[in-house]
C-alpha cells in the first residue's frame, strides 16, 4: 500500500515501507523492529509517531499483541507467535549441528541466515547457514560438507545442514547491495567464529544506507566454542599437500556445469543464472528459486519502481 498522494514525511514513508517489505512474508512488525529495519535515520519515538500518523490514516493497524503491519491481518500475529516459538526450538538445538559443520577443514565461520535469523520457522523449516571458509579453499570446504549432507538423508537430518552460501575470506563484501541482501546481512546469527561475522558485517560500509538505525548487536546464544581441533587440523594439512588451488578450482568447475545443465534443463533464462547460482573462486551462492529477485520485484510493485522512501 503507498502512502497517500502528497504524502511527504520521509519517516512515514519509511516506516510503511517496512511494513509492506515484511508483509511480503506475512510478518507483522514491534515498533522496535521497525526502526531497525527503517530506512531513514530516525529514533524510536519518531517511529511511534509516524505509525499513529499512519493509523489514523488508515494506512497501518495493530494488532491486540502489539504487532503493525500495512494493512488489517490479525491473523499475521498468531502466526508470528507461533513461528516465532518454533524458531527458538529450533534454533536451541542448532549448536549440536554447528559443531559437526565447524569440524570440517577450512571452515572459518558460521552464521544461521533465512527466516530462522529472524526468529521464524515455519512447520517445516530449515536451518540455513551462510558460511566462511579459509582462502582459496571455498570449493573444497563445500565439496566435504555436501559429500556428507548425502549422509544425512539416510537418517532424516538433512533439513538441518541447508548450506547454500559460502565465502571465503577474501570475498567479505557483498556484490548485491540492496535493501534484501542488507537485511539478510544484519540479521545473521553467528554460531561459530562471532570475530569473522562481526569482520564482515563492518566491511559492507554500504549497509548502513539502507540500514542506518540498525544497532549491530549479535545474537550470541547460540555460539558455539572456537576449539583446537586436532583431527581437522591434520586433514588441512593432508590436503594442503595435493595442490589444492588445482583442486579448488577443479571442484568449482565440476559443480558449476552440473547447475549449469539442472538450470538449462527446467528451461530457465540463462541471464539469471549468475544471480541465483553466484559461482566464482571466492562464491557460492546456490538458490534456484532466486528469491532475491521475487521479493525485489514484489516489493518495486507494491511501492512502484525506484521509490525513494527518503
Amino acid at each position: 500500500m503507498k502512502p497517500p498522494d502528497g504524502h511527504r514525511d520521509p519517516i512515514a514513508r519509511g516506516t510503511l515501507h517496512t511494513l509492506n517489505y515484511f508483509g511480503l512474508f506475512r510478518y507483522p512488525l514491534m515498533p522496535a523492529e521497525i526502526h531497525r529495519f527503517h530506512p531513514v535515520p530516525c529514533s524510536l519515538a519518531n517511529i511511534e509517531s509516524s505509525l499513529e500518523m499512519l493509523s489514523r490514516a488508515g494506512q497501518a493497524t495493530c494488532s491486540q499483541d502489539g504487532f503493525w503491519s500495512a494493512d488489517k491481518h490479525d491473523d499475521w500475529s498468531i502466526g508470528r507467535i507461533a513461528a516465532n516459538k518454533r524458531a527458538l526450538a529450533l534454533l536451541a538445538r542448532s549448536p549440536m549441528f554447528t559443531a559437526i559443520i565447524r569440524s570440517f577443514p577450512f571452515i572459518e565461520g558460521i552464521a544461521i541466515s533465512g527466516s530462522l535469523s529472524k526468529y521464524h520457522a515455519g512447520t517445516d523449516a530449515d536451518i540455513d547457514y551462510f558460511i566462511i571458509t579459509r582462502a582459496n579453499r571455498l570449493w573444497i570446504a563445500r565439496s566435504l560438507l555436501h559429500l556428507f549432507k548425502k549422509l544425512t538423508f539416510a537418517f532424516g537430518y538433512q533439513h538441518f545442514f541447508c548450506m547454500n552460501y559460502f565465502v571465503d575470506i577474501e570475498a567479505l563484501s557483498m556484490t548485491d547491495q540492496n535493501i534484501y541482501t542488507a537485511i539478510e546481512l544484519v540479521t545473521l546469527i553467528p554460531v561459530y567464529n562471532e570475530g569473522l561475522i562481526k569482520q564482515m558485517k563492518k566491511e559492507n560500509t554500504w549497509l548502513s544506507a539502507h540500514l542506518p538505525n540498525d544497532p549491530a548487536n549479535h545474537d550470541l546464544a547460540y555460539l558455539v566454542p572456537q576449539e583446537r581441533e586436532w583431527m581437522k587440523k591434520i586433514l588441512e594439512v593432508l590436503i594442503n599437500l595435493i595442490w589444492p588451488e588445482k583442486a579448488n578450482i577443479f571442484l568449482m568447475k565440476l559443480t558449476d556445469r552440473k547447475w549449469r545443465k539442472k538450470w538449462a534443463r527446467k528451461g530457465f533464462p540463462m541471464e539469471d543464472y549468475h544471480r541465483a547460482f553466484h559461482t566464482s573462486i571466492h562464491v557460492s551462492k546456490n538458490h534456484p528459486a532466486d528469491f532475491q529477485k521475487q521479493v525485489l520485484y514484489a516489493l518495486e510493485t507494491l511501492t512502484g519502481p525506484g521509490s525513494n522512501v527518503s
